[in-house]
C-alpha cells in the first residue's frame, strides 16, 4: 500500500507528524517528524480511540508530561485498493499550549490584582494606614508596618496576623527610608525579625513614607509589581488628603499641634478622660530676643521650644503652640506620678537642647496641673496657668531681673 499517496489523498495540509496503523493499533507507517516513540503513540492512541470500531474522523490530545510536549491528534478510518488503515494527523502544539498556560496565568494574576484593586479601593476614603488588612490578607504575611516620617518625629503603623487593631505609635525618626526597594532587612523596635521592604525612598510633600512586610517564606518577587504600585497609590492618595487635616492641625514652625487642634481636644476629647495633666508653658524673653537680635533668632527660639515639647510626646501626651511664646502639653491616661515624671522629663530634654546649641538659651516657664475622676476643667486650666505665671516671676527673681520684664 502507498501510504504517502495515501496521505496526499486525505490530508490537505501537509505539516506535522502523519501516522497510519492497522485496525489493531499497530504502526504500519510514519514520516517521523516527532521524536516520540512508536510504543508511546501507540499507549496514547488506545487510551483515546478504539481502532477496532472507529468509523469517522475523531480529534482527541496529547498531554507528553515527561517530554514536556502537547499534541492534537485527527484519526480517519481510510480505504485504499480494499485495504482499510487508520490516518493520524498530528500537530505539535506545545508551543501555543505554553502560552495558553501563560495566558492563563496572566489572567489568574489580573483577576487576584482586580480583587487587590476593588479591596484597597473599597478603602480609598480611610487613612493611609486602613491599607494594612488588605495587604496583610493578600500578600499572605504574618506582619505589615508602615513608617510616616515627618520632619521630627515618625510614625509607626503595625498591624500582625490574627489581631485586628493596628498599633499606632509616634518615635523618634530612624534610617528606615534608606534601604532599596525588594532589600532585606531588620527594622528598629520589633526584635530581630527580617522585614522585606517593598515600598522604601518615597515621598509625597516632603512625607517619607516605607512599607515593610514580614514572612520567612515571602520573596522579592517581580509579579508583585503592579501590587506595590496599587499599594503606592493608595499611600500616596491617603497621605494627600492626610496633609489637608495635617496642615489645618499644625504650626508650621514648631511641628506641634495648633491652637485650633487643642481647641477641639479641650472640647471633644479630654472631658471623657478621667485622669489629665495640664501643663502651661511660656517662653520668656521672646519679645527681648526679637527686638535685639531680629525675628530669626527668635524663630529658633520658638523651634527649639517645640522641639522640647516633641521630646515628650506619647501616644497619650501631645503638645501644642497656641501662638506667640505660648505653649501646652496635655496628657491624659495618665497616673500624678507619670505627669510628674513627664514634667522632669521635659526639663532635662530643654536643658540639654541648651547645652547642644551654641544660639540663645531657651528659658521656658511651667505650670502643671492634674486632675482625676470629677475634676472642673476650667478650673484645671487656670490652675496650670496660675503654677506658669508664679514660675515665670520665680525664674526671673531667680536671675536678679524685673519680673514684669519681657
Amino acid at each position: 500500500m502507498n501510504y504517502e499517496k495515501i496521505i496526499n489523498d486525505f490530508v490537505k495540509d501537509g505539516a506535522g507528524e502523519f501516522i497510519v496503523t492497522d485496525r489493531h493499533g499497530k504502526v504500519l507507517y510514519r514520516n517521523r517528524v516527532e521524536d516520540f516513540t512508536d510504543e508511546q503513540w501507540m499507549g496514547w492512541a488506545a487510551f483515546n480511540i478504539d481502532a477496532e470500531t472507529i468509523d469517522h474522523e475523531e480529534e482527541w490530545e496529547i498531554s507528553d508530561r515527561n517530554g514536556g510536549n502537547y499534541y492534537n491528534a485527527k484519526s480517519l478510518p481510510v480505504k485504499d485498493d480494499g485495504e482499510e488503515v487508520i490516518l493520524h494527523h498530528v500537530y505539535n502544539t506545545s508551543q501555543y499550549a505554553t502560552l495558553l498556560r501563560d495566558v492563563s496565568g496572566y489572567l489568574k494574576d489580573w483577576r487576584d490584582l482586580s480583587a487587590f484593586q476593588t479591596a484597597m479601593l473599597e478603602k480609598l476614603s480611610g487613612n493611609y494606614e486602613s491599607c494594612l488588612p488588605v495587604v496583610l490578607k493578600y500578600f499572605k504575611v504574618s506582619s505589615a508596618v508602615m513608617y510616616i516620617g515627618r520632619e521630627r518625629k515618625m510614625e509607626r503603623h503595625l498591624l500582625s496576623k490574627g489581631t485586628k487593631t493596628i498599633a499606632s505609635t509616634r518615635i523618634d525618626r530612624e534610617d528606615v527610608f534608606d534601604t532599596a526597594k525588594g532589600e532585606f532587612r531588620k527594622l528598629p523596635g520589633l526584635g530581630e525579625d527580617e522585614y522585606l521592604c517593598y515600598i522604601s525612598d518615597s515621598a509625597i510633600h516632603g512625607t517619607d513614607y516605607a512599607l515593610y512586610l514580614y514572612s520567612e517564606e515571602l520573596e522579592n518577587d517581580d509579579d508583585f509589581s503592579m501590587h506595590y504600585n496599587v499599594i503606592k497609590l493608595f499611600i500616596e492618595n491617603g497621605l494627600l488628603r492626610e496633609q489637608i487635616t495635617y496642615e489645618s492641625e499644625h504650626d508650621k514652625l514648631t511641628s506641634l499641634y495648633n491652637k485650633g487642634k487643642y481647641m477641639s481636644m479641650i472640647s471633644d476629647f479630654l472631658p471623657k478622660k478621667n485622669r489629665v495633666a495640664i501643663y502651661n508653658m511660656d517662653v520668656n524673653y521672646l519679645k527681648r530676643t526679637n527686638d535685639t537680635l531680629g525675628h530669626e533668632a527668635g524663630d529658633a527660639l520658638l523651634v527649639k521650644a517645640g522641639k522640647s515639647l516633641l521630646a515628650v510626646e506619647k501616644d497619650n501626651v501631645r503638645g501644642f503652640r497656641m501662638g506667640g511664646d505660648e505653649f501646652m502639653l496635655l496628657g491624659w491616661d495618665l497616673e500624678e506620678d507619670e505627669a510628674v515624671a513627664i514634667k522632669k522629663e521635659w526639663e532635662e530634654a530643654l536643658d540639654k537642647l541648651n547645652k547642644n546649641d551654641s544660639g540663645v538659651e531657651c528659658i521656658i516657664a511651667c505650670g502643671l496641673a492634674y486632675g482625676k475622676d470629677d475634676f472642673d476643667l476650667k478650673e484645671l486650666l487656670k490652675k496650670a496657668d496660675d503654677l506658669m505665671y508664679e514660675n515665670k516671676v520665680a525664674i526671673k527673681l531667680s536671675r536678679g531681673e524685673d519680673p514684669n520684664a519681657r
